[in-house]
């Protein structure tokens, strides 16, 4: 779906979002979350360690750090990872994500607008508005990356769900 960047901030009545606009933003969320967790046991799987020290490793990391370091450790054997590798890529350049982390969040009953707002040479500021028909491509985009990435990872459900339980348990000595 095209961008649609505004140079005018929006104006008139701002108030909450409709529900399905907020879920969507939620289910997002959650979504991305998937992908940061698939990362995290990526990088375990690459290093072979336990879940708790592959969680200690991660915890204080930001995506960018992540996906860095797990690019890196499978770009040892790019042709076995390619996929993967390629996946990675597409996820650090998804701007769909940077705009609903990053930004400041208004919106009325049949929009969400994220204002981005940088800071390198000079400030920069845009606005991206997301309808319903946008924030579901979006969603299901992010889904879709999600669920490759654990493939190409060799991740399954189970597996995912295991090395989460362990590193809880072992960190609270369970």
């Amino acid at each position: 779906m095209p961008k649609t960047p505004q140079k005018r901030a929006p104006d008139g009545k701002w108030e909450m979002p409709a529900n399905n606009l907020c879920e969507r933003l939620g289910q997002f969320v959650m979504a991305w979350s998937l992908i940061e967790a698939t990362i995290e046991i990526g990088i375990g799987e690459q290093l072979g360690t336990a879940p708790l020290e592959t969680s200690i490793v991660t915890a204080g990391l930001m995506f960018k750090a992540r996906s860095s370091i797990l690019l890196g450790l499978l770009n040892r054997r790019p042709d076995k990872n390619a996929e993967a590798i390629s996946l990675l890529k597409e996820l650090r350049n998804l701007e769909d994500r940077n705009d609903f982390m990053h930004s400041i969040i208004g919106g009325n009953s049949s929009l969400l607008w994220f204002n981005r707002r940088k800071m390198n040479e000079k400030f920069a500021s845009k606005i991206e508005r997301y309808s319903l028909i946008r924030m579901n491509s979006a969603l299901l985009h992010c889904t879709d990356l999600s669920v490759k990435l654990g493939k190409a990872l060799g991740i399954t459900k189970e597996g995912y769900e295991k090395f989460f339980q362990d590193s809880h348990n072992a960190a609270n000595n369970l």
